[in-house]
């Protein structure tokens, strides 16, 4: 594993997929650049929220 944080990882991954998504799904700049963020905000605070969750239901 070449980088030692999950976190960062999640991070990287995830403005790979807003960026490829941004790009296929919307046509204006504009649009692009508001989807990628509000995407990207999704998918960062959705899986913070989720290892908090889960961290919850460890014994």
């Amino acid at each position: 594993m070449i980088l030692k944080s999950h976190l960062l990882s999640m991070i990287i991954y995830a403005i790979f997929v807003c960026v490829v998504l941004a790009l296929i799904r919307r046509r204006e700049r504009k649009a692009r650049i508001r989807y990628f963020v509000s995407l990207f905000l999704i998918m960062v605070v959705g899986a913070l929220l989720f290892g908090w969750f889960m961290y919850l239901f460890i014994p």
